[in-house]
């Protein structure tokens, strides 16, 4: 089996290492209470199937809504937008900064910022332009060369199919690999799986910067809406609505004390000081 070399540039790698929540290898044990995948076949292979959690309200079957695909476009490219012009007002700011604590906070800060502009341009790239995808449309009214990168649902689709591809074709070479004895054909596999390796951490960085999904977890899609469900346990969503219940309360609590913030209690006066001098008598 072939996989065709995805040709980004060598900084695409940093976005993989941005995404440290990633497993170093696509068939690592997804969950830490799932046994490792062997790497064989996968017409061969008797997976274990998955530990079933002891708390029936532990187990993922219940659909939480995470995002709609356009929504999650929007949000990236407005954060992208955000951050250019940050680090834009940053630069400005830097040039008139006077002391040295502020340039070093200025530096740092703009640092910051221009990594996350990094990071969600190359997730951006990679998932409305991925594997150098190149379509052209010509509009004849405006002549005007288009470059189409399919609609949010096809990228995302493309995008996941993708990952989906590395993640077999490093199965299967590690199922070469075990069954071949030449020492030397060996190490070309392993260059290989290293390659897609790294080309699957850089598919499933983009598609968390962009859609918040992982290999870790469980999703849902549904066509008709074009939104992504989260598979969750009751505990979670459990969880999830105190933590959130809390946070309103929290803000709802900062916006009464900034209507009506505490009375402060009135200084106390002084009795003037006692003396045992008479009064002067004029």
């Amino acid at each position: 089996m072939g996989v065709t070399t995805v040709r980004w540039p060598s900084i695409l790698i940093s976005l993989a290492i941005a995404g440290a929540a990633y497993a170093a290898d696509p068939v690592a044990p997804e969950k830490k209470n799932e046994p490792a995948k062997p790497a064989v076949a996968a017409d061969t292979a008797k997976v274990a199937a998955p530990e079933a959690p002891k708390d029936p309200k532990d187990v993922q079957d219940k659909l939480l809504k995470l995002t709609t695909l356009e929504q999650a476009f929007v949000r990236a490219d407005q954060d992208r937008k955000i951050l250019a012009q940050f680090i834009v007002q940053e630069q400005n700011k830097l040039a008139k900064a006077t002391t040295d604590a502020d340039k070093d906070k200025i530096k740092k800060d703009m640092e910051e910022a221009q990594k996350k502009f990094q990071t969600i341009s190359i997730a951006m790239e990679i998932v409305f332009g991925i594997g150098n995808r190149r379509d052209y449309e010509y509009n004849d009214v405006k002549s005007v060369v288009y470059l189409r990168v399919g609609s949010v649902e096809e990228c995302f689709a493309r995008t996941v199919r993708v990952r989906e591809t590395l993640k077999k074709f490093v199965i299967d070479q590690k199922a070469l690999k075990d069954a071949e004895k030449d020492k030397t054909k060996q190490e070309e596999i392993d260059k290989k799986v290293q390659n897609a390796t790294k080309q699957y951490q850089v598919v499933a960085a983009a598609l968390q910067v962009v859609f918040g999904v992982t290999p870790l977890r469980n999703y849902e899609y549904n066509p008709q809406n074009s939104t992504l469900y989260l598979k969750a346990s009751d505990n979670e969503i459990e969880k999830l609505k105190a933590e959130v219940a809390k946070l309103q309360e929290e803000q709802a609590a900062k916006k009464t004390d900034a209507l009506f913030p505490a009375a402060k209690p009135a200084a106390d006066v002084k009795a003037p000081a006692k003396t045992d001098k008479p009064a002067d008598k004029k």
